[in-house]
Protein backbone atom coordinates (compact mmCIF):
# COMPACT_ATOMS: atom_id res chain seq x y z
CA UNK A 1 0.00 0.00 0.00
CA UNK A 2 2.76 1.76 0.75
CA UNK A 3 4.48 1.76 -2.86
CA UNK A 4 0.63 2.36 -3.88
CA UNK A 5 0.22 5.52 -2.30
CA UNK A 6 4.34 6.57 -3.57
CA UNK A 7 3.04 6.43 -6.92
CA UNK A 8 -0.34 7.98 -6.44
CA UNK A 9 2.06 11.26 -4.67
CA UNK A 10 4.24 11.06 -7.87
CA UNK A 11 1.09 11.38 -10.14
CA UNK A 12 -0.12 14.13 -7.86
CA UNK A 13 3.25 16.33 -7.98
CA UNK A 14 4.30 15.93 -11.77
CA UNK A 15 5.02 19.47 -12.67
CA UNK A 16 5.13 19.49 -16.57
CA UNK A 17 1.14 18.39 -16.72
CA UNK A 18 -1.71 20.08 -15.65
CA UNK A 19 -3.61 16.75 -16.61
CA UNK A 20 -2.24 13.52 -15.98
CA UNK A 21 -3.41 10.31 -16.56
CA UNK A 22 -2.77 6.98 -14.91
CA UNK A 23 -3.65 3.39 -16.85
CA UNK A 24 -4.07 0.88 -14.00
CA UNK A 25 -3.97 -2.56 -13.97
CA UNK A 26 -2.54 -3.31 -10.86
CA UNK A 27 -4.45 -4.14 -7.70
CA UNK A 28 -3.60 -0.72 -6.37
CA UNK A 29 -5.31 0.01 -2.83
CA UNK A 30 -4.82 3.61 -2.06
CA UNK A 31 -5.48 4.80 1.97
CA UNK A 32 -6.89 7.69 2.93
CA UNK A 33 -5.82 10.72 0.81
CA UNK A 34 -6.77 14.45 -0.54
CA UNK A 35 -5.02 15.91 -3.76
CA UNK A 36 -4.79 19.34 -4.78
CA UNK A 37 -6.31 17.94 -8.42
CA UNK A 38 -9.66 16.81 -9.17
CA UNK A 39 -9.43 13.18 -9.59
CA UNK A 40 -11.41 10.95 -11.90
CA UNK A 41 -11.69 6.95 -11.63
CA UNK A 42 -13.12 5.50 -14.81
CA UNK A 43 -13.32 1.49 -14.71
CA UNK A 44 -12.66 -0.13 -17.96
CA UNK A 45 -13.05 -3.39 -16.58
CA UNK A 46 -14.42 -4.58 -13.33
CA UNK A 47 -15.64 -2.78 -9.96
CA UNK A 48 -13.94 -0.45 -7.64
CA UNK A 49 -14.90 0.53 -4.12
CA UNK A 50 -14.28 4.40 -3.20
CA UNK A 51 -14.87 5.69 0.22
CA UNK A 52 -15.54 9.55 -0.16
CA UNK A 53 -15.36 10.80 3.28
CA UNK A 54 -17.79 8.04 5.47
CA UNK A 55 -19.88 6.85 2.03
CA UNK A 56 -18.65 4.50 -0.16
CA UNK A 57 -19.04 4.35 -3.78
CA UNK A 58 -19.37 1.22 -5.89
CA UNK A 59 -18.06 2.11 -9.21
CA UNK A 60 -18.65 -0.18 -12.12
CA UNK A 61 -17.66 -0.78 -15.51
CA UNK A 62 -18.72 1.96 -17.53
CA UNK A 63 -19.15 4.83 -15.09
CA UNK A 64 -17.47 7.78 -13.81
CA UNK A 65 -16.49 8.69 -10.25
CA UNK A 66 -15.23 12.83 -10.13
CA UNK A 67 -13.81 13.62 -6.95
CA UNK A 68 -12.92 17.68 -6.59
CA UNK A 69 -9.85 18.66 -4.81
CA UNK A 70 -9.38 18.92 -1.46
CA UNK A 71 -11.96 15.45 -0.62
CA UNK A 72 -10.75 12.98 1.42
CA UNK A 73 -11.03 9.45 0.13
CA UNK A 74 -9.57 6.04 -0.26
CA UNK A 75 -9.25 3.26 -2.90
CA UNK A 76 -9.69 -0.28 -3.17
CA UNK A 77 -9.49 -2.16 -6.63
CA UNK A 78 -10.19 -6.06 -6.82
CA UNK A 79 -7.93 -8.75 -7.83
CA UNK A 80 -8.00 -7.87 -11.63
CA UNK A 81 -9.12 -5.04 -13.37
CA UNK A 82 -7.99 -1.64 -15.31
CA UNK A 83 -9.24 2.09 -14.63
CA UNK A 84 -8.35 5.01 -15.68
CA UNK A 85 -7.31 7.35 -13.03
CA UNK A 86 -7.31 11.02 -14.36
CA UNK A 87 -5.33 13.46 -12.71
CA UNK A 88 -7.06 17.61 -13.34
CA UNK A 89 -4.76 20.63 -12.11
CA UNK A 90 -7.71 22.65 -10.36
CA UNK A 91 -6.77 25.57 -12.93
CA UNK A 92 -8.06 23.59 -15.51
CA UNK A 93 -11.32 23.46 -13.98
CA UNK A 94 -11.67 27.01 -13.37
CA UNK A 95 -10.26 27.90 -16.12
CA UNK A 96 -13.17 26.62 -17.86
CA UNK A 97 -15.59 30.38 -17.56
CA UNK A 98 -18.81 29.62 -15.26
CA UNK A 99 -17.68 25.99 -13.38
CA UNK A 100 -16.51 28.24 -10.47
CA UNK A 101 -20.35 28.84 -9.70
CA UNK A 102 -21.02 25.32 -9.62
CA UNK A 103 -18.42 24.21 -7.80
CA UNK A 104 -20.26 23.45 -4.44
CA UNK A 105 -22.11 20.87 -6.71
CA UNK A 106 -18.99 18.92 -7.38
CA UNK A 107 -18.66 17.96 -3.39
CA UNK A 108 -17.71 15.64 -2.07
CA UNK A 109 -17.76 13.93 -5.08
CA UNK A 110 -19.95 13.19 -8.19
CA UNK A 111 -20.87 9.49 -8.94
CA UNK A 112 -22.15 9.04 -12.73
CA UNK A 113 -23.93 5.64 -12.70
CA UNK A 114 -24.99 4.06 -15.92
CA UNK A 115 -28.96 3.86 -15.42
CA UNK A 116 -29.01 7.09 -13.01
CA UNK A 117 -27.27 9.41 -15.62
CA UNK A 118 -27.96 7.17 -19.26
CA UNK A 119 -28.68 10.75 -20.39
CA UNK A 120 -25.02 12.60 -19.92
CA UNK A 121 -22.89 8.91 -19.55
CA UNK A 122 -21.98 8.17 -22.69
CA UNK A 123 -20.72 11.47 -23.56
CA UNK A 124 -18.66 12.11 -20.21
CA UNK A 125 -16.81 9.01 -21.32
CA UNK A 126 -16.73 9.46 -25.11
CA UNK A 127 -14.88 13.01 -23.97
CA UNK A 128 -12.88 10.88 -21.64
CA UNK A 129 -11.95 8.60 -24.16
CA UNK A 130 -10.76 11.26 -26.36
CA UNK A 131 -8.49 12.77 -24.08
CA UNK A 132 -6.62 9.47 -22.67
CA UNK A 133 -6.19 9.05 -26.49
CA UNK A 134 -4.53 12.76 -26.89
CA UNK A 135 -2.73 12.58 -24.12
CA UNK A 136 -1.27 8.62 -24.72
CA UNK A 137 -1.14 9.98 -28.53
CA UNK A 138 1.77 11.18 -30.24
CA UNK A 139 0.03 14.08 -31.89
CA UNK A 140 0.75 17.72 -32.34
CA UNK A 141 -0.96 19.86 -29.65
CA UNK A 142 -1.97 16.44 -27.60
CA UNK A 143 -1.48 18.04 -25.03
CA UNK A 144 -4.17 20.91 -25.49
CA UNK A 145 -6.42 18.87 -27.54
CA UNK A 146 -6.89 16.77 -24.16
CA UNK A 147 -7.27 19.39 -22.27
CA UNK A 148 -10.26 20.38 -24.23
CA UNK A 149 -12.03 17.48 -24.16
CA UNK A 150 -11.61 17.42 -20.52
CA UNK A 151 -13.52 20.84 -20.33
CA UNK A 152 -16.53 19.49 -22.52
CA UNK A 153 -16.65 16.79 -19.62
CA UNK A 154 -16.70 19.28 -16.87
CA UNK A 155 -18.62 21.25 -19.12
CA UNK A 156 -21.38 18.62 -19.53
CA UNK A 157 -21.13 17.04 -16.25
CA UNK A 158 -21.81 20.74 -14.67
CA UNK A 159 -24.60 22.05 -16.37
CA UNK A 160 -26.18 18.45 -15.74
CA UNK A 161 -25.41 19.60 -11.81
CA UNK A 162 -26.96 22.84 -12.30
CA UNK A 163 -30.35 21.98 -14.44
CA UNK A 164 -30.71 19.40 -12.01
CA UNK A 165 -30.12 21.73 -8.72
CA UNK A 166 -33.00 24.27 -10.68
CA UNK A 167 -35.51 21.71 -10.86
CA UNK A 168 -34.92 21.54 -7.00
CA UNK A 169 -36.25 24.98 -7.09
CA UNK A 170 -40.03 25.73 -6.90
CA UNK A 171 -41.33 26.84 -10.38
CA UNK A 172 -42.68 30.25 -8.95
CA UNK A 173 -38.70 30.90 -7.87
CA UNK A 174 -37.12 29.17 -10.58
CA UNK A 175 -37.16 32.39 -12.71
CA UNK A 176 -35.29 34.65 -9.72
CA UNK A 177 -33.07 31.51 -9.41
CA UNK A 178 -31.93 31.99 -12.89
CA UNK A 179 -31.64 35.87 -12.97
CA UNK A 180 -29.48 35.29 -9.22
CA UNK A 181 -27.17 32.66 -10.85
CA UNK A 182 -26.76 35.01 -13.79
CA UNK A 183 -25.25 37.59 -11.22
CA UNK A 184 -23.66 35.47 -10.14
CA UNK A 185 -21.71 33.22 -13.10
CA UNK A 186 -20.62 37.40 -13.80
CA UNK A 187 -19.50 37.92 -9.71
CA UNK A 188 -17.39 34.74 -9.95
CA UNK A 189 -15.44 35.67 -12.95
CA UNK A 190 -14.73 39.16 -11.76
CA UNK A 191 -13.52 37.66 -8.70
CA UNK A 192 -11.27 35.14 -10.17
CA UNK A 193 -9.78 38.15 -12.73
CA UNK A 194 -9.03 40.43 -9.74
CA UNK A 195 -8.05 37.98 -6.84
CA UNK A 196 -5.12 39.58 -6.62
CA UNK A 197 -6.51 42.92 -6.02
CA UNK A 198 -8.20 43.70 -2.17
CA UNK A 199 -11.25 42.59 -2.40
CA UNK A 200 -14.30 43.35 0.00
CA UNK A 201 -17.60 42.24 0.28
CA UNK A 202 -18.94 45.46 0.04
CA UNK A 203 -16.76 46.22 -2.79
CA UNK A 204 -18.12 42.76 -4.93
CA UNK A 205 -21.71 43.77 -3.50
CA UNK A 206 -22.04 47.16 -5.08
CA UNK A 207 -20.21 45.19 -8.54
CA UNK A 208 -22.88 42.88 -8.40
CA UNK A 209 -25.49 45.41 -7.64
CA UNK A 210 -27.27 43.59 -4.41
CA UNK A 211 -26.95 45.11 -1.29
CA UNK A 212 -24.11 43.57 1.10
CA UNK A 213 -26.10 41.47 3.31
CA UNK A 214 -28.66 39.94 0.54
CA UNK A 215 -25.55 39.58 -1.71
CA UNK A 216 -23.56 37.69 1.11
CA UNK A 217 -27.05 35.26 1.24
CA UNK A 218 -27.16 34.75 -2.62
CA UNK A 219 -23.24 34.18 -2.94
CA UNK A 220 -24.02 31.21 -0.02
CA UNK A 221 -26.88 29.92 -1.33
CA UNK A 222 -25.19 29.68 -4.77
CA UNK A 223 -21.51 28.56 -4.04
CA UNK A 224 -21.94 26.94 -0.94
CA UNK A 225 -19.25 28.67 0.60
CA UNK A 226 -19.11 32.36 2.05
CA UNK A 227 -17.28 35.35 -0.23
CA UNK A 228 -14.44 35.43 1.55
CA UNK A 229 -13.31 31.63 1.09
CA UNK A 230 -14.36 31.47 -2.49
CA UNK A 231 -12.10 34.75 -2.84
CA UNK A 232 -9.42 33.03 -1.12
CA UNK A 233 -9.46 29.49 -2.86
CA UNK A 234 -9.23 31.68 -5.98
CA UNK A 235 -5.94 33.70 -4.99
CA UNK A 236 -4.70 30.30 -3.70
CA UNK A 237 -5.11 28.60 -7.40
CA UNK A 238 -3.25 32.03 -8.69
CA UNK A 239 -0.59 31.41 -5.89
CA UNK A 240 0.00 27.72 -7.21
CA UNK A 241 0.61 29.28 -10.50
CA UNK A 242 3.08 31.70 -9.86
CA UNK A 243 4.46 29.59 -8.02
CA UNK A 244 5.57 27.67 -10.92
CA UNK A 245 7.23 30.18 -12.58
CA UNK A 246 10.87 29.43 -11.07
CA UNK A 247 12.37 32.83 -11.67
CA UNK A 248 9.90 34.57 -9.03
CA UNK A 249 11.17 34.83 -5.18
CA UNK A 250 8.21 33.44 -2.58
CA UNK A 251 8.40 37.10 -1.37
CA UNK A 252 7.59 38.58 -5.23
CA UNK A 253 4.82 35.65 -5.37
CA UNK A 254 3.37 36.56 -2.65
CA UNK A 255 3.16 40.61 -3.79
CA UNK A 256 2.07 39.45 -7.13
CA UNK A 257 -1.00 37.59 -5.41
CA UNK A 258 -1.75 40.69 -3.52
CA UNK A 259 -0.60 39.55 -0.13
CA UNK A 260 0.88 42.21 1.90
CA UNK A 261 2.80 40.45 4.26
CA UNK A 262 4.93 37.35 3.82
CA UNK A 263 4.43 35.95 7.00
CA UNK A 264 0.31 36.17 6.35
CA UNK A 265 1.25 34.29 3.09
CA UNK A 266 3.04 31.58 4.57
CA UNK A 267 0.65 31.07 7.01
CA UNK A 268 -2.79 31.31 4.64
CA UNK A 269 -1.11 29.14 2.40
CA UNK A 270 -0.22 26.36 4.86
CA UNK A 271 -3.81 26.71 6.16
CA UNK A 272 -4.75 25.84 2.83
CA UNK A 273 -2.29 23.38 1.18
CA UNK A 274 -1.26 21.76 4.31
CA UNK A 275 2.48 22.60 3.47
CA UNK A 276 4.37 26.32 3.01
CA UNK A 277 4.88 27.78 -0.04
CA UNK A 278 8.64 26.91 -0.31
CA UNK A 279 7.61 22.88 0.20
CA UNK A 280 4.60 22.89 -1.82
CA UNK A 281 7.34 24.30 -4.69
CA UNK A 282 9.58 21.71 -3.57
CA UNK A 283 7.17 18.90 -4.49
CA UNK A 284 6.42 20.16 -7.47
CA UNK A 285 10.35 19.98 -8.52
CA UNK A 286 10.67 16.59 -6.95
CA UNK A 287 9.76 14.37 -9.52
CA UNK A 288 11.35 15.29 -12.19
CA UNK A 289 14.40 16.91 -10.71
CA UNK A 290 15.14 15.22 -7.23
CA UNK A 291 18.89 16.23 -7.55
CA UNK A 292 17.73 19.85 -7.37
CA UNK A 293 15.00 20.13 -5.35
CA UNK A 294 17.33 21.53 -1.98
CA UNK A 295 18.03 24.28 -4.22
CA UNK A 296 14.54 25.37 -5.00
CA UNK A 297 13.77 28.14 -2.93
Amino acid sequence: MKESFSRLRQLEHHINDSIRLYDNVQADDYPAHWNNSFEVIVPIENSYKVYVGETLYEVQEGEVLIIPAGSVHEIYAPEKGRRYIFMIDQSQFYAVEGLAAVQHCFYPCVHLRSEEHAHILPDVLDYLRRAAEEYNGDMVFGGTAARLWLGMMFLKTGRYLLEHESEEVGKAARHRHQQSMTVFLDVCSYIADHCHEKLTLEGVAAYSGYSKFHFARMFKACSGMSFYDFFLRQRMLKCEQLLGDLSLSITEVAMQSGFGSIATFNRIFKQYEKVTPTEYRRLRQLVLTPERASETI
